[in-house]
């Protein structure tokens, strides 16, 4: 019996096969390289996002209070804004006797839920963490939320230090401090300089 050649069946060549693997290296080659970029990408939004929620729990805690937490400056404005982590700990997590729960016994007001350090001592994305005894709040980088906030009604001579009349609120993200060209990769709630 004899087979005609149009029903037999055909393979890939090792040439076809080598060409598929080569594309398929390629593109997995390109996406590793982009990983650490889309990354930082989603790690920036996850700042974005946690900023505005503690805006609207400060915007909620100065309905209730008149004022927003101050914490004013101390001649180093990064110094002071890493102080002003454990005021944004304090006054919205609900915790104000600082041993690390909510203080619901107390009737004190949540004002950023999951903000306490107990909800997140073993969370995939803590939001605070206890540094030296003292707990305050922060980012998905893991650096504090850098926090400023003067009285409105500054006395007449004294100079304002913070951007904007109320408070900064703002994240270093990944970037150096002391460094002055990283500042343009800060995460804040003013506009640039």
């Amino acid at each position: 019996m004899k087979m005609s050649l149009s029903g037999s069946r055909r393979a890939f060549s090792m040439v076809e096969l080598m060409v598929v693997v080569g594309i398929m290296v390629i593109l997995a080659g390109l996406l590793i390289a982009a990983l650490p970029g889309i990354q930082n990408r989603i790690n920036r939004n996850k700042v974005e996002a946690f900023l505005a929620e503690l805006q609207n729990g400060l915007s909620h805690y100065q309905t209730d209070h008149g004022i927003y937490p101050l914490n004013e400056p101390s001649g180093d404005r990064d110094k002071a804004g890493v102080e002003g982590a454990a005021v944004l700990y304090k006054h919205l997590s609900g915790d104000y006797n600082l041993d690390g729960e909510v203080d619901f016994d107390k009737n004190e007001k949540v004002y950023v839920p999951n903000l306490d350090f107990d909800s997140n001592r073993e969370g995939r994305e803590p939001r605070s963490t206890a540094v030296g005894g003292e707990y305050m709040v922060i980012d998905s980088y893991g650096q504090p939320v850098r926090y400023l906030a003067q009285p409105p009604n500054l006395p007449s001579g004294t100079k304002r230090e913070t951007y904007n009349p109320t408070y900064d609120l703002w994240s270093i993200t990944d970037a150096d401090p002391d460094a002055a060209e990283d500042r343009a990769k800060y995460i804040t709630n003013w506009s640039s300089l």
